[in-house]
Parts: C-alpha cells; structure tokens; sequence
C-alpha cells in the first residue's frame, strides 16, 4: 500500500508540474502573438503578461525606429 501513495504522489506532482509548465508557454506564446499583432516592441510592454514574456525571451527596447502605423494590419 505504501508504494501506491508514493507512486500517485509522484503522479500528481508530474502533472502538477506539466500543467505549470503548459500555462507559462500558452501565456507567453499569446503575449508574443499579442505584442506582434499590434506592434509594440519599440514601445513599453502592454501588459504584464507582455513584459514578462519580453523577459523569458531577452528582448527589450533596443535603439530601433517604431514601425510606421500604416503598415499595420489589424
């Protein structure tokens, strides 16, 4: 019997963890498609969601132009 609970334990701390790790890559993949859509890497981050993804990847402001409003599809 004390092989069964160490084994759902470790059952529910793997999906634990894979749920954590699914979260972080679903809001960052949505605040990098968010930040592309409207154009915002040469301006202050939108959203929290937005500055923290910035951090995961490395990017910041950089010495770059905004692009112009024209060109962008909405």
């Amino acid at each position: 019997m004390d092989r069964i609970m160490v084994a759902v334990a470790i059952g529910m701390a793997l999906v634990f963890a894979l749920g954590v790790l699914l979260g972080f890559l679903v809001t960052i993949s949505i605040a990098s498609k968010t930040e592309d859509r409207l154009g915002t890497l040469t301006r202050q981050p939108p959203s929290a969601a937005a500055r923290g993804a910035r951090r995961c990847h490395g990017v910041g402001l950089r010495d770059i132009t905004p692009r112009d409003t024209e060109d962008v599809r909405r």
